[in-house]
């Protein structure tokens, strides 16, 4: 009797075990599978008119980030999905087309609950009419000005033409773009659809204007036959979409600096006070800030006016500035190329405040004890100190206090710098030799790093230009066709249907080595 009572008790905690994954043994490697005995209706089922789908599956499931990898061809609002055990149940709440192929995507939602193995790309596929569509359409989506792929935006099918796209525009179709920048659609109807693409940073399925990019085709696309395997793949590029420029944050550094940042990159802007000279801070490259100096300061609000073109109206703008009071030490400097000076080039000080003068008297320039002309320039905050043409690399240049000064009465500590110019072989060359067919001028960037190095207009054909003096390493090229004239990079606009500029990169970088001259042949298109 003990026993039996033992038996019974061992039972009842099994059964009331909760499902967990195994342990022990080898570990598992394979994804749950389709277990199509278990799955009604069974998959490319026709004449469907069930609210109910059942998937089976060999093993215990798991839906993950259903959100952002679920959707139904043609579209479904009211759906329900979940998983019980090995099963995955969808409830339908609206009525179904008919004559019509659902194609049930889940992406990689569905993982097994052992080892987390994804079941990718998986998709269920029945008919409400008498066959299943089989026509398909494929693709790439990449970014316009990068040309990289834009992993997990979305591709939407229409059965219209789309003029403006809100919330509300609900696409026939929809799909996923790869990590590779592939996306496909299948089991369609062989009609025209009209594309969009988004980049859909949120998994939404909804297109945030201020934040993602965009990309349409502007010719209807027509689905083809999957035996036709040969049909010709689509690009769309997505750009940001232009929109008003906004001032979105301020910021004021002691003493004089305004920092202004945007909610895009600008080109420039026009600044103006009637309270005090506004002085730019140099820009090397666009960026979605511009930063300048009051030059004339007081402990008040400073007031200035902001136009461009990208405004919807002219911005006032407030800072509250304080008047510095004159302390020494506090006009300092950073060595902008002390470490890769050029031959012919200057040695560049970057000060922290705009120089309003400089004394020359109390500066040196020595080679080993034996002073040497001081040849230099100001313009702004940048202070070039130029060398003697002769054939030595090292000099010392050293500055007195008061050697410097800057707007707001502040000037320089005592200034030791030691200086090495590079020889000529320690660099290398290159020689472009650019040609296209097509008459648009063009626009010619040398990158290193992601970083600009040089730019190259050419009005049109060709671009001949040879650049010495560059750091040994790898650089890349690409071209812009400058369509417009602007003499930059022009996004796309989705509301009246114009195409961002055409960019193209070189097939490979570019390796400069020091003493070496390079020639580059590019014919583009």
């Amino acid at each position: 009797m003990k026993l039996f009572i033992n038996i019974i008790f061992i039972f009842f905690l099994c059964s009331c075990a909760q499902q967990a994954a195994l342990t022990g043994g080898n570990k598992d490697t394979t994804p749950p599978r389709i277990f199509e005995e278990k799955t009604i209706p069974k998959p490319l089922s026709i004449n469907f008119k069930s609210k109910t789908i059942i998937l089976g599956f060999d093993e215990y499931v798991k839906l993950k980030s259903l959100k952002k990898n679920f959707f139904v061809n043609p579209q479904i609002k009211q759906i329900e999905v979940e998983e019980r055990g090995k099963t995955i149940f969808i409830s339908i709440n609206e009525p179904l087309k008919d004559n019509t192929t659902y194609t049930f995507y889940f992406g990689n939602a569905i993982e097994d609950i052992t080892e987390s193995n994804v079941l990718k790309d998986f998709k269920y596929v029945v008919s409400t009419g008498s066959f299943i569509d089989s026509n398909f359409f494929e693709g790439t989506a990449i970014d316009a000005f990068s040309k990289k792929p834009l992993e997990d935006s979305k591709i939407f099918l229409f059965d219209t033409k789309i003029d403006t796209l809100h919330k509300d525009i609900v696409p026939k179709y929809i799909t996923n773009v790869s990590e590779s920048g592939y996306f496909r659609f299948d089991n369609l109807t062989e009609k025209e659809f009209y594309l969009i693409a988004i980049e859909d940073v949120n998994s939404n399925n909804k297109f945030e204007k201020n934040t993602e990019k965009i990309g349409f085709i502007e010719s209807p696309i027509i689905p083809v036959p999957v035996k036709d395997s040969n049909a010709l793949a689509s690009k769309t590029l997505l750009f940001p979409q232009i929109k008003a420029l906004k001032i979105i944050e301020k910021k004021y550094t002691f003493p004089g600096k305004v920092l202004l940042i945007f909610n895009q990159k600008v080109d420039s802007i026009s600044l103006l006070s009637s309270t005090s000279k506004l002085i730019p801070v140099h820009r090397k490259n666009i960026s979605d800030s511009i930063a300048f100096w009051a030059e004339t300061l007081s402990d008040r609000l400073l007031k200035i006016e902001a136009k461009s073109l990208l405004f919807d109206s002219i911005k006032t703008i407030s800072v509250t500035t304080s008047s510095p009071k004159k302390i020494d030490s506090l006009f300092s400097f950073k060595e902008k190329n002390l470490s890769n000076i050029k031959p012919g080039m200057p040695l560049i000080l970057n000060f922290n405040h705009p120089i309003k003068t400089i004394d020359t008297s109390k500066m040196s320039l020595l080679i080993d004890s034996t002073k040497q002309n001081i040849d230099c320039s100001i313009k702004t905050e940048k202070f070039s100190l130029f060398f003697p043409k002769n054939k030595q690399t090292k000099y010392t240049f050293i500055a007195e206090p008061g050697a410097f000064n800057s707007i707001y009465g502040f000037t320089n500590d005592s200034i030791k710098i030691l200086i090495t110019v590079k020889k000529a072989n320690d660099f290398g060359s290159i020689l472009l030799n650019l040609t296209t067919s097509d008459s648009t001028r063009f626009i010619t960037q040398l990158l290193k790093n992601n970083t600009l190095v040089h730019t190259f207009s050419s009005s049109q054909f060709n671009l001949k230009e040879k650049t010495q003096f560059l750091n040994p390493g790898s650089y890349n090229l690409r071209v812009i066709k400058d369509s417009d004239g602007n003499g930059k990079w022009s996004s796309g606009n989705f509301n009246i249907k114009r195409q961002p500029e055409s960019i193209a990169y070189y097939n490979k970088p570019i390796e400069i080595k020091a003493g070496w001259d390079i020639e580059v042949i590019w014919d583009f298109k």
